[in-house]
C-alpha cells in the first residue's frame, strides 16, 4: 500500500503557505497601496503609498519564510524516513 508520508504532507503545506503569502501580499498591495492625497489647489490625486507597499512585501516575505521552514522540516522528515526504512531492512 502506497500511503502519503509526513514529509510529503509537510512539503505540500510549505508550498501552500508560500503561495498564500505571495497572493495575500499582492492583494494587500493592490487593495490598499494607492492612497489619495490633496492637491495644493484643487481636488485630490492618487499615489502609491510606500508604507503600504512595504507592508505588502513584508506579508509576502513572512509567507515565504514560514513556508521555507515547513520545507526544511519536510527535508528533515524525509531524511529520517529514509533512514528508518534502511534500519528496518538491515534488521
Amino acid at each position: 500500500m502506497n500511503s502519503i508520508k509526513e514529509s510529503d504532507t509537510c512539503n505540500f503545506i510549505g508550498w501552500g503557505i508560500i503561495t498564500l503569502g505571495v497572493i495575500s501580499g499582492l492583494v494587500f498591495i493592490l487593495a490598499f497601496g494607492r492612497i489619495e492625497i490633496p492637491r495644493p489647489y484643487y481636488g485630490t490625486r492618487t499615489v502609491w503609498s510606500g508604507m503600504m507597499i512595504s507592508t505588502g512585501i513584508g506579508i509576502m516575505l513572512n509567507g515565504f519564510f514560514l513556508g521555507y521552514l515547513f520545507q526544511k522540516i519536510a527535508s528533515i522528515l524525509r531524511y529520517h524516513e529514509a533512514n528508518k526504512s534502511k534500519n528496518i531492512v538491515d534488521n
